[in-house]
């Protein structure tokens, strides 16, 4: 089961666990981490971002590195500036511009993002380093 946090375009954001989220369909399934019991269709057209994280709880404390020096091999070191203009730094091996999003890696060894699927509709500009 994935530990997911999920960001909204309107802001919220939800913790929970999913186990069909698939970048190819338009909905998946969230667990709240809040209630258990609750299990919520989300559907992928109303979200910034998905984020599959090591701990739902996080460190509060931690800010994310930009230093693209400690990224890990492979992939296209990229920003991405989101609408509400928050900018996101990471790698990519594939930018999918046409699909509803794709994936991005930190480049923080100490993040606790494992991963991101960032969505399309709610991205201003991809800036690929060279």
């Amino acid at each position: 089961m994935n530990k997911i946090v999920v960001h909204w375009i309107n802001g919220e954001i939800a913790k929970g666990y999913s186990t069909d989220f698939s970048p190819d369909r338009a909905v998946f399934h969230l667990k709240s981490m809040s209630n258990p019991s609750c299990v919520e269709e989300v559907s992928l057209d109303v979200l910034k971002a998905v984020f599959f994280v090591k701990d739902l709880q996080g460190e509060s404390g931690h800010v994310d590195s930009h230093d693209f020096s400690k990224a890990p091999m492979g992939g296209k070191h990229i920003i991405i500036t989101f609408c509400d203009s928050e900018k996101f730094y990471g790698t990519s091996d594939t930018i999918h511009r046409d699909h509803s999003g794709f994936f991005i890696f930190p480049i923080d060894p100490d993040s606790n993002n494992i991963m991101t699927f960032v969505l399309n509709s709610f991205i201003v500009n991809v800036d690929v380093l060279e």
